[in-house]
């Protein structure tokens, strides 16, 4: 299952449990996927126990920050589709044209929020850290197989910026990818 959409973290871990011992009596020889709940993001793996099977990758998602790496996308959250062009990096200053460009003040606000987290690739590898100690803690291999930008809004070198910045973080702890490659990179 892509991005299960369990909130309730221990339901899905007991799903996915399952669904491997099924995947097994099908199919003792294939590697398993297996993700957290909540749509596969990164910090759901941090909740998991491994799945005792020697033939399992451990997959997340990496969109963070959703407003960047989401916006002009009109099937997000309900601003999102007046946003184009966000800086990447992030920083209070720069993110001021786009705040300008959101209607509500609630709204409007997470675009500030978004400049003042200052987000950069220091800040993706203190997330994708965590990630990567789950993966040493339980001695597992790890893939982030979804992350990207959407292009059609986003600003080109910005978008550039935040792809070369994810990649380097997961090179760096030796974490598999794959960018989703259709309407994101």
């Amino acid at each position: 299952m892509n991005e299960p959409e369990f909130r309730d973290r221990y339901r899905w871990e007991g799903v996915q449990s399952r669904l491997a011992m099924a995947i097994r009596e099908g199919a003792p020889q294939h590697t398993i996927v297996a993700a957290g709940a909540n749509w596969s993001s990164e910090n759901e793996l941090l909740f998991l126990e491994r799945l005792y099977d020697s033939n399992i990758i451990y997959n997340f998602h990496f969109y963070d920050p959703h407003i960047s790496s989401h916006q002009g996308a009109t099937w997000s959250t309900n601003f999102q589709h007046y946003l184009n062009n966000l800086p990447y990096p992030s920083n209070p200053e720069n993110v001021q044209t786009n705040a300008a460009q959101v209607p509500d003040a609630v709204n409007r606000l997470s675009v500030i929020q978004y400049g003042l987290d200052r987000w950069n690739r220091e800040r993706m590898d203190t997330l994708i850290a965590q990630a990567a100690a789950w993966g040493k803690r339980w001695n597992v291999p790890l893939t982030c197989n979804e992350f990207g930008v959407y292009r059609r809004t986003a600003d080109p070198q910005a978008r550039a910026r935040w792809l070369s910045d994810l990649h380097s973080v997961l090179e760096k702890y030796e974490i598999g990818w794959i960018m989703w490659s259709s309407w994101l990179c």
